[in-house]
């Protein structure tokens, strides 16, 4: 965990030691807030996603759509001309064929504005936040099944109420704080589950927030007004000292310091700082690993669906195959027990004993290692936060740091 203000205020020092990263592929699933230029841009100056790409000397590959939910089928309103949902982008990439190393890749996933927004105008719409928050968790697994990355990013949903077009809707708040607090669920249970999972949970929610509160204190001038309500282009103010390019959308200085509390944190690479705008700008400008290809929306003909169903077959019949060896094995062990004799049992009891010792042994050393593991892990954290006891408006890491990277 890493604070804000940090995150916004640390020089290049960090960009000059630490600029070459395990991460040389950056993959985004989303919706306008991700879109760098598929549909349109709305915001000005890099995305967070762009400016992650450069702290992390990473090529940046982005299928995010502007108006994207996660599944057009789970609203009941015609989807024929629906945006592409994340489970569209995620074949779409799959069609691509890019082959990218999975350790080398890390996935990111920011949706649910837009599912939001469609629940409310269809009856019982509210009833869906968890069926929103299962779709994300079923195309981030669909994800690790076909492409074998365990490396993740996973963004939550910023406050619709403080944004300047909702204007404190207490129904948006309650809809963002449910679906968010679902969503923080899946992320905790899915690394539990998955042992080499490296997925984190990014909380722009409460950065959001603590933006809204104190604006000055995070480098800010106004993040409760729209620039271009506010100014409509006549005012000297700095579109960036604004949080909010219009009612709805990002500044590109919001974009930066949410990746720059990405970066601070350590989360999935070591700590790096982004170099000042202008030299992210110019960086971006002049390699083209930074500007992601622009991807034509295509129809869904269930591909990852068919994929995923024949890896899970296969591992079915492989399963299977395992249990009939075993079985065999162990039909052969006991024909050989029924012909032996006392002097070979006693010797195969020694042999056990021994074993039996060995594992155990292993055992221990396997425990040790990972408490001291947690250990570290858990006082590096404590370490980012020293001095400090609020724990909101930052990056928080979810990973399991008992988890080992198999």
């Amino acid at each position: 965990m890493l604070l804000l203000p940090i995150a916004i205020g640390l020089t290049s020092f960090f960009w000059q030691q630490s600029n070459a990263s395990g991460v040389k592929n950056l993959v985004v699933f989303g919706d306008s807030y991700s879109d760098v230029g598929n549909l349109q841009r709305l915001s000005n100056g890099p995305f967070w996603s762009e400016n992650l790409a450069v702290g992390w000397d990473a090529s940046i590959y982005s299928f995010a759509y502007n108006g994207a939910v996660c599944d057009n089928d789970l609203f009941a309103s015609d989807t024929s001309n629906a945006m592409p949902s994340i489970k569209d982008q995620i074949e779409m990439y799959y069609n691509e064929q890019l082959n990218l190393e999975p350790n080398e890749t890390v996935y990111a996933f920011w949706v649910g504005l837009n599912d939001i927004d469609l629940a409310f105008k269809q009856e019982n719409g509210t009833s869906l936040w968890g069926d929103i928050v299962d779709c994300i968790s079923t195309q981030m697994r669909n994800v690790r099944k076909v492409f074998g990355s365990n490396r993740y990013l996973v963004i939550n949903i910023p406050p619709m109420e403080k944004m300047p077009y909702f204007n404190g809707d207490e129904k948006r708040k309650e809809a963002t704080e449910a679906l968010n607090e679902r969503l923080s669920k899946s992320v905790t249970s899915l690394n539990k589950h998955y042992r080499a999972l490296e997925m984190d949970l990014v909380d722009v929610h409460s950065m959001v927030n603590d933006l809204v509160e104190n604006p000055s204190k995070f480098g800010f001038k106004d993040a409760s007004h729209a620039y271009w309500d506010q100014c409509q282009g006549q005012c000297t103010d700095g579109l960036d000292e604004y949080l909010w390019w219009d009612k709805v959308h990002l500044t590109g200085g919001a974009h930066r310091a949410i990746a720059n509390s990405i970066l601070l944190s350590g989360s999935l690479e070591p700590v790096v700082s982004l170099p000042p705008v202008d030299e992210v700008k110019k960086t971006i400008e002049k390699d083209k690993r930074f500007q992601s290809p622009t991807y034509i929306a295509q129809a869904n003909t269930g591909a990852i669906d068919k994929a995923v169903k024949e890896i899970m077959d296969k591992k079915a019949k492989e399963a299977e195959s395992s249990k009939s060896a075993v079985m065999d094995d162990v039909e052969s062990d006991d024909l050989k027990d029924e012909n032996s004799d006392d002097s070979d049992n006693g010797s195969f009891s020694h042999i056990y004993f021994v074993v039996m010792v060995t594992v155990l042994l292993c055992i221990g050393f396997v425990w040790f290692a990972r408490r001291q593991k947690r250990a570290n892990g858990l006082a590096a954290l404590s370490g980012l936060l020293k001095g400090n006891n609020n724990s909101r408006g930052r990056f928080m890491p979810l990973q399991n740091l008992e988890s080992t990277n198999a």
